[in-house]
C-alpha cells in the first residue's frame, strides 16, 4: 500500500483533507496531512516572515522525518506551487504527483505572475499589514489569512520537479471560468500525464469529496 501526503491550498490547513483520511487508511494506505507555516496558528498570532520556500521546506522535512519514500504527494490549489518545489527538493522519493486543480508551475513563476491583474488587486486589499492576506468570502471558518510573500516568490526548480513515475491532474470542471483549465488542457497534450475531471467547482472537499476521494485512490494504485 501507498505512503500518501496530503498538501492544501490558500488559506486552508490540513484539516481541509481529514474527511478524506478514514476512508485512505481504511484501504491500507499511510496518510500524512501538513499544515503549512502561518495557516496552523491562531487567527490573532502575530505573523512572521514565511515565503513560498518555507512552505516547500514543510513538506521536504515532513517527508525527511517521517521517511516517506516512494509515495504519493497530492497538492490542491496553491498547494501545486509547493508540491512542485518539494518534488525537485527530493528526487527519486516521489512515486506518483497529484495537482488537484492546482498550479502546476516553470521555473520562474509565481502565484503572483499566474494570476489575473484583478485577482492581484485583491491579494493585496485583504491585507492591510502586507504580510497576510485574508481568506474570500465564503471559506470555511477555520481558513486563516495566507502569509503573501508565498504569492509573491517566484519558484526556483530544476530537472526533478516533474521526474515522479506518474504524474496526475485533476480539473474540478465545474467551473468553466476557472483558471486551472489552462494547465489540465497543456498537460492533456502530454503523454506522461494522466488527467481527469471532477463535477464540481473548485472546492471539492464540500461539492465532491467522492470524487477527489476516486482521484487519489486511484493515483496510489499506480505503479
Amino acid at each position: 500500500m501507498a505512503q500518501i501526503l496530503l498538501v492544501p491550498g490558500a488559506y486552508h490547513g490540513g484539516w481541509y483533507y481529514t474527511p478524506l483520511v478514514p476512508a485512505l487508511r481504511d484501504a491500507g494506505h499511510d496518510v500524512f496531512t501538513i499544515s503549512l507555516s502561518g495557516l496552523d496558528d491562531p487567527a490573532d498570532r502575530p505573523r512572521v516572515s514565511i515565503n513560498l520556500d518555507t512552505h516547500i521546506s514543510d513538506v521536504v522535512s515532513l517527508a525527511e522525518n517521517e521517511q516517506l519514500d516512494d509515495f504519493v504527494l497530492c497538492g490542491h490549489s496553491y498547494g501545486g506551487m509547493v508540491i512542485a518545489g518539494a518534488a525537485d527538493r527530493l528526487p527519486g522519493r516521489i512515486k506518483t504527483l497529484v495537482f488537484l486543480d492546482a498550479i502546476v508551475p516553470n521555473c520562474g513563476d509565481s502565484v503572483w505572475s499566474l494570476w489575473p491583474s484583478a485577482m492581484r488587486e485583491i491579494f493585496i486589499a485583504m491585507a492591510p499589514d502586507g504580510l497576510a492576506t485574508a481568506p474570500p468570502p465564503g471559506v470555511d471558518a477555520r481558513a486563516r489569512a495566507h502569509p503573501l510573500a508565498t504569492f509573491l516568490q517566484p519558484i526556483s526548480i530544476g530537472d526533478h520537479a516533474y521526474t515522479a513515475r506518474n504524474k496526475v491532474y485533476g480539473l474540478c470542471a465545474g467551473d468553466k471560468e476557472s483558471p486551472f483549465w489552462g494547465f489540465h488542457d497543456r498537460l492533456s497534450q502530454e503523454s506522461d500525464w494522466i488527467t481527469r475531471k471532477l463535477d464540481c467547482g473548485h472546492d471539492f472537499m464540500n461539492q465532491a469529496p467522492d470524487q477527489a476521494l476516486a482521484v487519489i485512490l486511484e493515483a496510489a494504485a499506480l505503479a
